[in-house]
């Protein structure tokens, strides 16, 4: 239930702790991915930021999609009229946290940087501060800790911790801070479309797991299992794997994903029952606090990227002790990307691009509904292999001379080159380049074929990149590096 309390009687409350939170405006330029040469054209934002202090010094911390794709960044503290450059020095879009430098100290002072405090226990009351739309001054509501779990993050489609809270948050709040007694214990970051006052902010844990991955180097994100389980609530289930009678708990591993941190170590038909020391119940839940649950996918992202786990299975009739090193989650075909320009290769007219979320949400907001049927499946259901590390897609063709007669193929899954497979998108031009043959010949999952002459092909490649005014024939991420003379 959101306070009514006067807004002056909370501000009395916080006090000089007001003048640490940030309004952040910013300038974006976002990638077109249906001409991935180009960009959409700047658009402008506004959220919400907090003063806190790092190794690195005083900086602002707010949520990366407030600053994502970002070409200008500037920041007000409460209660100042000027506004302030801000660079963004770092960003982890996986948990959804940025944090901004900002040169001019002048911004800082004054200030009492917010300390970040514990993890929230359920029926605790939190203020959520910050710039909501409606309005230029800050804004502060308050609500109730009502669930404590691992959330889908809308920024990166990853499973973190999250703390689900009754106040209001509307755009605008996203990377305000959220207190309690004085100290910082979450940041507010997205709330559920399809019901009233159910708002989340990331958990501390996470933004310590965030400081912490910057403090020791570059930011590495957070680790997965990378596999895929089934509960072993079923008795029958369980006497069939061999478990004797008192042997409770455990999660059947059905898919070890390829390139992942269990890749060689554990095997489909494992059943995990703990790891790094936490027990794991049959329906996948291990202890976050007395009387809490959480699913054990918890316990692996608490860790960072590099370090080691011991995991107990059980195999073959026998509890079997494993030590596992933590890598990032691997997926086929990559969730939604930011800062980044788009990769694409032009060959002949071909526009031939990875098979991304970016991509598939061309298609409009009903994308799921609306984009190919095969590529929705593999991004929902996909995992990589040694044969396909990441899908290649013939985005459409770009008409000329050379490519008559294919001039409607487009959203094509690209399974071979001459009749070799296809890994990712750099092997497939090192397969186009590599060829020695009067054709080069694309063939889709679907049994079509797409030929073309290959010295032709290279002859027309400037004319058409001319024609439709296109600089390269590839992205900047796909060229060659520039030899470097002595």
């Amino acid at each position: 239930m959101v306070s009514s309390a006067p807004l002056s009687q909370r501000r009395r409350q916080f006090g000089a702790l007001l003048r640490s939170v940030v309004k952040v405006l910013c300038v974006s330029d976002a990638p077109d991915y249906e001409q991935p040469w180009q960009s959409r054209g700047p658009t402008t934002s506004v959220g919400s930021g907090a003063i806190i202090q790092t190794h690195r010094g005083m900086r602002v911390l707010t949520n990366a999609h407030c600053v994502a794709n970002q070409v200008f960044v500037e920041v007000r503290r409460y209660g100042n009229a000027q506004k302030y450059v801000a660079e963004v020095e770092v960003i982890g879009h996986e948990c959804d946290l940025a944090l901004l430098s900002v040169e001019d100290d002048a911004f800082f002072h004054n200030t009492t940087p917010l300390t970040l405090g514990p993890l929230p226990a359920l029926s605790d009351r939190v203020s959520v501060c910050g710039y909501p739309v409606g309005g230029e001054r800050l804004s502060i509501t308050e609500g109730i800790v009502s669930r404590i779990e691992l959330v889908s993050y809308a920024q990166s489609n990853r499973s973190l911790l999250a703390v689900q809270i009754d106040a209001a948050i509307n755009a605008g709040n996203s990377g305000g801070p959220v207190m309690r007694k004085g100290e910082l214990v979450g940041v507010a970051f997205q709330a559920l479309d399809d019901a009233e006052q159910i708002g989340y902010m990331i958990a501390p844990s996470v933004v310590r797991h965030f400081l912490r991955d910057i403090e020791e180097g570059d930011y590495r994100g957070f680790p997965s299992l990378s596999v895929r389980t089934q509960t072993l609530e079923a008795p029958a289930h369980r006497r069939y794997l061999g478990f004797p009678p008192k042997q409770s708990g455990g999660v059947l591993l059905t898919q070890i994903i390829h390139g992942g941190s269990g890749d060689g170590v554990l095997e489909p038909g494992d059943v995990l029952l703990e790891i790094d020391s936490a027990p794991v119940a049959s329906d996948g839940t291990v202890v976050l606090r007395e009387g809490e649950l959480i699913n054990f996918k918890a316990v692996v992202t608490r860790r960072h990227v590099g370090e080691r786990v011991p995991v107990v299975v059980w195999r073959d009739g026998q509890r079997l002790d494993c030590l596992i090193e933590l890598r990032p989650p691997q997926s086929l075909v990559a969730e939604e990307r930011f800062d980044v320009r788009p990769s694409y290769y032009l060959f002949g007219g071909l526009l031939i691009v990875p098979l991304t979320c970016d991509y598939l949400k061309t298609w409009g907001e009903d994308w799921w509904q609306t984009a190919p049927k095969e590529l929705v499946s593999l991004y929902e259901n996909g995992v990589p292999t040694a044969e396909r590390e990441h899908p290649v897609v013939l985005q459409k063709v770009l008409a000329d001379r050379v490519n008559q007669g294919y001039h409607d193929v487009e959203s094509m899954l690209v399974s071979s080159v001459d009749g070799h497979s296809v890994r990712s998108i750099t092997n497939l031009i090192e397969l186009v380049e590599a060829g020695q043959g009067t054709y080069v010949t694309f063939k889709a999952d679907s049994g079509r074929i797409v030929v073309l002459n290959r010295e032709r092909a290279i002859t027309r490649n400037p004319t058409i990149l001319r024609k439709y005014g296109v600089r390269y024939e590839r992205s900047d991420d796909l060229r060659p590096a520039p030899v470097s003379s002595k």
